[in-house]
């Protein structure tokens, strides 16, 4: 039987990187242009160690890289796993 396996997971900082979020400043939580509204100056928040983040402007919210990746992309939590190569 196929499963989620979180551990598969990529690291924050190489998910964010992949998919061109450029992430400023120095610290746990760092900040980055939301790319879920038209930001014209960094607003949203990621945790560079959870995957964490939260919009200060639209509120865009999610506790990992894999929240993210499924708001972003609009797919569901299985076939979001997969593409992480999460889901095995």
């Amino acid at each position: 039987m196929r499963h989620f396996d979180r551990a598969l997971l990529p690291s924050p900082s190489e998910y964010y990187a992949r998919i061109g979020l450029s992430l400023i400043g120095r610290g746990a939580w760092r900040t980055a242009r939301c790319p879920f509204h038209a930001d014209t100056r960094p607003s949203l928040r990621v945790h560079v160690e959870s995957g964490a983040y939260k919009c200060m402007a639209c509120g865009a919210r999610g506790g990992d890289v894999l929240a993210f990746h499924r708001l972003r992309t609009g797919k569901g939590f299985v076939e979001a796993a997969r593409e992480l190569g999460a889901w095995r």
